[in-house]
């Protein structure tokens, strides 16, 4: 699905950039914007079950994530040295996402339990594509790009650690560990100049969708007698993010 998503996107710039001509004496080495605004990131929890590296365990068979959404925020610099093309390099701030395992069968009546949360952040480095002339008020654009994702404050909930002793999986308390990622991303985007002349002029409101490409893998580590064992799942969150902000162009 993922891949369909992207294939689409680019399938949607193709067109914009193929027939591209803009002279080179448009251009200009001083335009900047610098954006400062909020983010609502909406993670896709469709991914693999948590399971054993060797044997499934039949209680958390067939078990689905359940990612909850959360609000921070972001800021952005954009380089525009073509009226139609930009340079973006967008940071959001740490997302802290509850995590609950569906469809699991380990408690009698319930069909999911709280499993732990982790924060997240993303650098994302775009190209944008602009449709419209700098004269106009609203300045739609489309950009791709390249995202690095940071997950840490990792934990694990008491209810799924309850679980892991009461089981006799584990001996005592376990960990949650998730690792970064390299990816894609896409946006859709609109700057609106707040006027054309006098100090309006120099400030735009922004909104973007962005689509990211995120995927790690998540590791339970829990003691056992003797040693350790492991839990892990392919960790996809590839969220959808939605900013609103405030730029100043320079």
């Amino acid at each position: 699905m993922k891949k369909l998503r992207l294939a689409a996107t680019f399938v949607l710039l193709f067109p914009f950039l193929a027939h591209a001509q803009i002279p080179v004496s448009d251009l200009d080495l001083t335009r900047f914007y610098v954006r400062l605004g909020a983010s609502f990131v909406y993670p896709d929890d469709h991914n693999t079950s948590l399971k054993y590296y060797v044997l499934q365990d039949w209680e958390l068979y067939r078990t689905g994530w359940d990612i909850e959404e959360d609000t921070t925020w972001n800021v952005s610099g954009v380089w525009r040295p073509l009226p139609y093309l930009g340079l973006e390099l967008l940071y959001i701030g740490g997302a802290t996402h509850s995590l609950a395992l569906e469809n699991f069968r380990g408690n009698p009546g319930r069909d999911g339990i709280n499993f732990g949360r982790f924060t997240t952040s993303s650098a994302n480095l775009f190209v944008n594509w602009y449709l419209n002339d700098l004269n106009c008020l609203g300045q739609p654009y489309i950009g791709i790009g390249v995202n690095y994702s940071d997950f840490y404050d990792d934990k694990l909930n008491p209810d799924f650690q309850q679980y892991l002793v009461n089981s006799g999986m584990a001996t005592g308390p376990g960990k949650f560990g998730i690792g970064h990622s390299w990816g894609a991303s896409a946006q859709l985007g609109l700057d609106w100049r707040l006027g054309r002349v006098g100090a309006l002029s120099s400030w735009l409101i922004n909104a973007a969708v962005i689509y990211t490409d995120a995927n790690t893998d998540a590791v339970v580590t829990y003691p056992t007698n003797p040693g350790y064992e492991r839990l892990y799942s392919d960790f996809e969150t590839n969220p959808w993010t939605l900013n609103l902000g405030v730029t100043y162009e320079f």
